[in-house]
């Protein structure tokens, strides 16, 4: 018996508790910032409704260790994580976890393996969307602390792996082509 199932029959027996997003963390909208304003040079990245940053702004308004979900555009219900003081612009979601018994790197994989729900239950029209009302009522599982660390523990061990098989494989791919 795994470390896992171990904490989950010690610690869950009954199962466990779902909640609402909006009851164990904040969830807002970011402010616009103009493209003009921003600059390759500055300090804070800006993030929007896509997969990554947008660009880069002097000022920040959200600090580092957020989760962040695209808010609208091809892409609305994109999970990502940012580990540094960043801008939300305002097809971004920035998602800070209030309840001290939630990690944030936990709800961080919960919500990552349910973004294929969240980008299908897009509001179609003519920019798709993803409202804050569907964000806040999304169900999460909250497990013990313990458990969570655990789960956690697991997925960034795993993240870790596939990160250097990945970069053995490109590795390997690159020299395959200079080869031929």
């Amino acid at each position: 018996m795994s470390r896992l199932e171990e904490l989950i029959q010690q610690l869950c027996p009954d199962g466990v508790e779902y909640k609402a997003l909006r009851e164990i963390a904040n969830v807002s909208i970011g402010e616009f910032v103009r493209k003009d304003k921003q600059s390759p040079d500055a300090p804070y990245p800006v993030f929007n409704g896509g997969t990554s940053n947008t660009g880069f702004y002097d000022e920040y308004n959200r600090t580092a260790n957020k989760i962040i979900i695209s808010a609208r555009g091809a892409n609305a219900g994109f999970v990502n994580r940012v580990f540094t003081d960043f801008w939300s612009g305002n097809s971004c979601y920035t998602i800070d976890v209030t309840d001290p018994s939630v990690s944030w790197d936990y709800l961080y994989y919960w919500l990552k393996s349910r973004e294929k729900k969240l980008l299908g239950e897009q509001q179609k029209g003519g920019i798709p969307a993803v409202s804050k009302k569907q964000v806040e009522e999304f169900l999460t599982p909250a497990p013990p602390l313990e458990v969570q660390q655990e789960i956690v523990r697991i997925l960034d061990q795993f993240t870790e792996l596939t990160a250097e098989l990945t970069a053995e494989l490109t590795a390997e791919l690159t020299a395959r082509k200079k080869q031929y």
